[in-house]
């Protein structure tokens, strides 16, 4: 597809956020793999001004509209293909630009990322993009990313045949080989599949597990989850007005926790729900109100299946047994309520959560992939 009469928009106000969350959610909306998000929690944090989101000026949308060429029949005189245009313009890329100019030389992150399958749309984004990223100090871009800069990194590189999992990338076939014709990779990271087996016991360990929830994760565990996300997502920390965007996102469904503590200090913490994503999949995330009261409807029924968003260890405590109790007690958790298994991560391969992953059985799945753009 061809594109012309391009248009740049730069929503500042609840009315134009509202444009953008349209022209968003409608580039995936004919994507028949797409697993769309809970529409409340992603309309809760895209339009109230006083949104975690947009706490310290440090996040901006963008989104840009196109009028596209299409082919018409006959020939001109020199027997060229005649072009026309259509009638009204349409959404063709659109992100949350994350500011972090303190970040080395400073990087501006490309969250919630959608683009038209055109080469010269992704690069006048990135160009729009890099240009109001510089005024903030920032001379480098990464992405795609998700809410925050340290979830859902990487684009989706294989399998998309599968339904992805419940808060895992997704995106068309096509965008990789996209972001590669403009953008340097990074990063790899890789989704596991940890089969619920049946344990044998609790191993020992120094921690005493207490049960977290999500009204509990907050800035006072936000070194812990910077723990689980900054190894595997390209970012250095994790703010607190991040870490509650981060449970705005992911409480739109009940989610199981455990906080391990040593003599009374936290040393880690796991983080679980249902995966619900054939379920979000089927309500096309709840955007339309009888297809909301459906979803929650169904969740008198749990799926079966199992997501492990969250899990780390304080790195002094690291490698002594810490890890692998809470591991055990996910999956001693997932045992009870008759789970098949568990999608975790995605995690670098190389890291200490994969080979954690990789002792209990899991096996790599999907794979993402993260970019980058430089200014020179």
């Amino acid at each position: 597809m061809l594109y012309f009469n391009y248009s740049t928009f730069w929503p500042a106000d609840w009315w134009s956020r509202r444009s953008f969350l349209r022209a968003w959610w409608s580039i995936y909306a004919g994507d028949p793999r797409w697993v769309p998000p809970d529409y409340a929690a992603l309309k809760w944090l895209t339009l109230r001004t006083a949104s975690p989101l947009w706490q310290g000026q440090q996040a901006q949308p963008l989104y840009m509209e196109a009028l596209p060429r299409r082919e018409r029949t006959g020939h001109s005189a020199l027997g060229q293909p005649l072009l026309a245009g259509a009638l009204f313009e349409e959404a063709v890329a659109a992100c949350v630009l994350h500011f972090a100019p303190e970040q080395g030389s400073g990087t501006a992150y490309l969250g919630l990322l959608r683009c038209a399958n055109d080469e010269e749309t992704l690069e006048r984004l990135l160009g729009t993009a890099l240009e109001a990223a510089s005024e903030r100090g920032c001379t480098r871009l990464i992405g795609p990313v998700g809410v925050i800069p340290a979830w859902e990194s990487g684009a989706l590189a294989n399998q998309f045949h599968v339904l992805p999992p419940l808060h895992t990338p997704y995106n068309p076939p096509y965008l990789p080989d996209l972001l590669a014709s403009v953008m340097a990779p990074v990063q790899e990271t890789a989704l596991y599949e940890l089969p619920a087996r049946p344990g044998e016991g609790s191993p020992a360990g120094p921690a005493k597990l207490e049960p977290l929830t999500l009204s509990h994760v907050d800035a006072s565990l936000a070194p812990l989850v910077a723990a689980a996300l900054t190894p595997h997502a390209g970012v250095d920390d994790v703010a607190g007005h991040e870490v509650e965007v981060l449970r705005k996102w992911i409480g739109a469904w009940p989610a199981a926790g455990w906080l391990a503590k040593v003599d009374g200090e936290a040393v880690g913490f796991v983080l679980a729900q249902p995966d619900t994503a054939a379920l979000m999949h089927r309500a096309r995330g709840g955007r339309r109100l009888p297809l909301r009261l459906y979803s929650l409807w169904a969740r008198r029924r749990p799926p079966t299946h199992g997501r492990l968003l969250l899990g780390a260890v304080a790195p002094l405590w690291r490698r002594r047994g810490i890890g692998a109790q809470l591991l055990h007690q996910v999956l001693r958790h997932a045992q009870e309520e008759r789970g098949t298994g568990l999608a975790c991560g995605p995690y670098a391969p190389d890291s200490a959560a994969a080979r954690l992953m990789e002792r209990f059985g899991a096996q790599p799945m999907q794979r993402y992939h993260l970019y980058e753009w430089n200014a020179w």
